[in-house]
């Protein structure tokens, strides 16, 4: 019963992807058409940062909009960064830390990431922190073990669950030609909802969605 009232989550990572033009089209012709029960339902896009604006300013109130990345640190000389503070006061409310773009194409460490999720609770922002394996990790069977690994790095970075959103990514499925079978991403997520229940609480593993 406690699982059922979960509110769903639908996230939208547009990547580096979108001109004006399209991220209008898209706004006034998919987003702003879309219809959903806010209390059952969240809807959350994350647009390149340079449309961030634009799409907050243009979106229905109800969808809400996110950084695709953060800073570990605060503001100060830190070229490219967008640091949480400069998000909570631009009226930001979501960011996404850690997906496997980020840790396989521009080196984030299991460390790294944890000290974004670290920043991102500092200044309340809600997070949805990815994890998941790659192809090597998921046909040598130890997924679980991996999984564990990014997990127990976050740890320590969190003291507010009902903040976080894990996302799992089975990045083994992206382009191979292999396919993650709704059985699969299941009993992986339950692995993971697992690893909440035995590290942090049996009540916090109802409540956080995966």
């Amino acid at each position: 019963m406690q699982a059922a009232q979960r509110k769903l989550i639908i996230g939208g990572n547009w990547k580096c992807n979108g001109t004006i033009e399209s991220t209008n089209k898209l706004i006034g012709e998919v987003l702003n058409k879309a219809e959903f029960d806010q209390t059952k339902v969240e809807v959350v896009v994350a647009p390149i940062s340079l449309h961030v604006g634009t799409v907050k300013a243009l979106v229905n109130p109800a969808v809400k909009v996110a950084l695709q990345n953060m800073s570990a640190s605060d503001k100060g000389a830190f070229t490219g960064e967008i640091s949480g503070e400069q998000a909570t006061d631009f009226g930001l409310e979501w960011v996404i830390i850690g997906h496997s773009e980020r840790r396989t194409l521009f080196g984030e460490t299991d460390a790294m990431v944890a000290a974004k999720v670290s920043k991102a609770q500092s200044h309340g922002l809600n997070a949805m922190v990815c994890c998941g394996e790659s192809l090597e990790v998921r046909e040598a069977g130890t997924t679980n073990d991996f999984l564990k690994g990014q997990l127990d790095a976050l740890k320590d970075s969190i003291c507010d669950w009902s903040k976080i959103v894990l996302a799992y990514e089975p990045i083994w499925a992206i382009g191979t030609g292999k396919t993650a079978t709704p059985d699969i991403a299941e009993s992986t997520c339950a692995y993971i909802r697992s690893w909440v229940a035995e590290n942090i609480s049996a009540e916090v593993a109802q409540a956080v969605r995966i």
